[in-house]
């Protein structure tokens, strides 16, 4: 059910126009864990949208999280960060490790789930909104991110 917010929203921003004439790349990493290694190597800067479980530090479902740089979090501080099996802080040490060129930074957006122990395709309604508020949010932020002098949109 919910678990799917991350995909919701990467369906929706791969279908807009405008940033598909920009040529952003989207992946979807239903695994993921150590599979974000290979989806992320060799990149500059990498944005991550998934569900969230953080209800723990506060969140209410359908908020949304957002963290500005994993590189910037402390291994011991991420009670949260999890993508199904291996946690995607321990992921970076293993690219260290395996020699991955991983992004720098990697921001991470989630909206916080309501249900994920039952079966279905569609969210609640309130992790539907959640969605629906990030989707702006997140194109607005890779927009000024690739209008800013920083960053040069490669082409084949």
């Amino acid at each position: 059910m919910d678990d799917g917010a991350g995909i919701r929203v990467v369906e929706q921003l791969e279908q807009d126009e405008e940033l598909l004439k920009m040529g952003i790349s989207f992946q979807y990493l239903n695994t993921g864990g150590l599979d974000i290694l290979d989806a992320i190597d060799g990149f500059d800067h990498a944005i991550i949208v998934d569900a969230a479980s953080m209800a723990d530090q506060g969140l209410k479902p359908g908020d949304i999280f957002y963290l500005g740089n994993l590189h910037d979090v402390d291994v011991k501080d991420a009670g949260g960060f999890s993508s199904h099996g291996v946690g995607v802080l321990p992921v970076l040490k293993y690219a260290k490790i395996g020699g991955y060129e991983v992004p720098n930074p990697i921001e991470i957006y989630g909206v916080q789930i309501k249900e994920i122990g039952f079966i279905g395709e569609e969210l609640t309604p309130e992790v539907t909104k959640g969605v629906k508020e990030l989707i702006p949010k997140l194109k607005s932020h890779i927009i000024s991110l690739l209008s800013s002098e920083n960053y040069t949109i490669k082409t084949d």
